[in-house]
């Protein structure tokens, strides 16, 4: 699907009161568009060096160059290694002190800042962040917005469906999806809004009405380092709420999550309320734990605070009785009435990999989760046992290149809540499939596993 905008402004029109300083060319010249990757850069074309995790954007500076860029956006610290530039005729040079930075807010001023022509919504946390998005766009729609979604599995609206490259996009990518959905009539946009889109600034010049936090477990130790510095970029997401221009913003926070309380904790820091929510603590959106009825068919629980009311919900699991709340308070803050808030729960059916449920007339059933952490996998297992089943086979693996402590954790949790596991491959992407299922099985400890390395 081509989702190109065509947009044109002067040098100096996209870059005045940004980050960028023009140091060679002429301030007047036209620009119709903004490019990351320097094989789509065109005529009349802004190319902006980014330093990313596998590659960096300045050794394609002379790519860009031969594809007629009119204008140069580079690391102010790198500028003597690009000399060459000075002496192009016909083409302009700028610097920032951080090319990351500079995209991001290039990007919003081309595609008209979209973000303050719509509600937005950002949902951050380790688990729930894409229920809790479908759960929005269920209540939502209802209640007559026109929502886009953009999340790990797609991002959509009306009836166009992009598949998702990253769960949040380039900052680029980003400002260019939301200003198409603008401009075909989408007024709500609910994102899922990750950590490394946190840390790489990729949603800096958006501007939020609402923000979840959901939880926060062990996850992204390989990018991130140390589990403070996971949390932290966590925490941008509502900083960058405090910089929102709308009048009327708020955050909602799980209570029951120590980040969450954490969070809770930092009000002062913010101009802006943060509302909280929960089961087991007293919550501004509090269910009654007792009331909590699960099924594999589903879940109904009770709310007694802001309002009492019962919800029944085709989604199972008591980590989706969180997500729900989460939903509720966005909801109610968007003043919709509490009928339709019940009616958006209920009638959402499934979401895709999530305790996707598939019944046997022969009398067993399979959930289909996408559980990628120790937490979430326990969460998942504990759900599945509070179910009662005779009997529980767990079929996981842990994907390539990504985090590589949470696999022996995964793998105690995997043999703690089940009968039996079977150990496999799960996208091992550049990694040698046995090696990661050999970090998988040093944290388990019975025989009650078996390894199928291709199903």
């Amino acid at each position: 699907m081509d989702i190109r905008t065509y947009n044109s402004f002067d040098l100096y029109t996209l870059l005045n009161d940004t980050d960028v300083t023009i140091i060679k060319g002429d301030e007047d010249i036209r620009i119709s568009a903004i490019e990351y990757d320097s094989r789509k850069v065109e005529k009349e074309g802004l190319f902006v060096a980014i330093e990313g995790m596998e590659t960096d954007g300045h050794k394609f500076i002379k790519d860009a160059v031969e594809n007629k860029a009119s204008c140069i956006v580079l690391q102010e610290n790198r500028l003597d290694e690009f000399g060459f530039l000075l002496d192009q005729q016909d083409i302009a040079v700028a610097t920032a002190k951080d090319t990351r930075r500079a995209l991001s807010q290039i990007s919003a001023r081309f595609y008209g800042e979209p973000s303050l022509q719509a509600v937005v919504i950002g949902v951050t946390g380790t688990n729930g962040k894409t229920t809790t998005t479908y759960m929005l766009e269920s209540i939502l729609s209802r209640a007559g917005f026109t929502c886009g979604v953009l999340g790990t599995i797609n991002y959509r609206w009306k009836d166009k469906v992009i598949n998702a490259s990253h769960t949040t996009p380039e900052s680029k990518d980003l400002q260019e999806i939301m200003s198409i959905m603008v401009l075909d009539g989408v007024d709500c946009i609910i994102m899922e809004v990750s950590s490394h889109a946190l840390s790489l600034l990729r949603v800096d010049d958006i501007h939020f009405d609402c923000a979840i936090f959901t939880n926060l477990t062990r996850d992204h130790l390989d990018y991130h380092i140390t589990f403070n510095d996971y949390f932290m970029a966590k925490v941008r997401l509502f900083e960058i709420l405090n910089k929102s221009l709308k009048q009327k913003k708020a955050a909602f926070i799980n209570a029951d999550d120590n980040y969450g309380k954490q969070i809770l904790n930092w009000r002062e820091r913010y101009g802006y309320p943060l509302f909280s929510f929960g089961i087991t603590n007293n919550t501004d959106y509090h269910c009654i734990e007792s009331s909590i009825q699960i099924s594999i068919k589903g879940t109904q629980f009770a709310m007694d605070l802001p309002f009492a009311k019962q919800f029944t919900m085709k989604l199972a699991g008591r980590f989706n009785v969180y997500n729900a709340l989460g939903a509720i308070g966005v909801a109610d803050f968007l003043n919709v009435p509490v009928g339709r808030i019940v009616t958006g729960i209920s009638v959402l059916s499934s979401v895709p990999g999530r305790f996707d449920t598939i019944l046997s007339p022969e009398g067993f059933a399979v959930v289909v989760d996408y559980a990628h952490t120790n937490d979430a996998l326990e969460k998942l297992l504990l759900s599945v046992r509070s179910l009662k089943p005779e009997r529980i086979i767990t079929v996981f693996g842990c994907g390539g290149n990504r985090d590589k402590t949470k696999r022996p954790l995964m793998g105690k949790v995997s043999e703690d809540y089940s009968d039996w596991v079977i150990v496999t491959s799960d996208n091992p992407r550049k990694e040698n499939p046995e090696a990661i299922i050999r970090d998988i099985i040093a944290g388990m400890k019975t025989n009650r596993y078996q390894v199928i390395v291709n199903r």
